[in-house]
């Protein structure tokens, strides 16, 4: 039995980018589901038109990323050109997707929860501290991704693959 050629072999790079937007897609909309109220709490700072706004555009995000996810397993050359443009606009827009106020506010709710667990320890003010590690941890997962897709999808041997 012969082996398939390069030629018409998936990449694997192009399954493990399918299957994680597919998988973080899902997760992020359960946590839309589930957690309405804490997002509501994280961002309010935000005039409530605009929290509507973008609890809208996250869920429009993620349809995005389920459908491209697919379009990527099916070798679809539209969903590799819309995860590109995906990714330029994800890398463009961080300062927008993780905000300093809606970290801080996320770490401020985590403090209240584990206070009890910190208090012993004689941490009373953890989330100055940790809102600006959680904020260029979440920069920098980001930037690793997404930038890893604007390479890996604009090789030519990866661009063969779609049709």
């Amino acid at each position: 039995m012969s082996r398939p050629s390069q030629e018409t072999q998936k990449p694997l790079g192009i399954a493990v980018f399918g299957v994680l937007l597919i998988l973080s897609s899902l997760l992020h909309i359960h946590k839309l589901i589930v957690e309405l109220q804490d997002y509501v709490d994280i961002y309010s700072y935000l005039p409530a038109g605009w929290i509507v706004s973008r609890y809208a555009f996250s869920w429009a995000q993620r349809i995005v990323g389920i459908l491209v996810g697919v379009g990527l397993l099916g070798k679809k050359e539209i969903a590799r050109k819309i995860f590109l443009a995906l990714s330029c606009f994800t890398i463009l827009a961080l300062y927008w997707k993780h905000p300093y106020a809606g970290v801080k506010q996320h770490c401020d709710l985590m403090q209240e929860q584990l206070s009890g667990l910190l208090s012993p320890f004689g941490i009373r003010d953890a989330s100055s501290f940790m809102a600006p590690c959680v904020m260029a941890g979440l920069w920098i997962q980001d930037i690793i991704f997404f930038g890893t897709a604007l390479y890996y999808f604009t090789r030519p041997a990866v661009r063969r693959h779609f049709r």
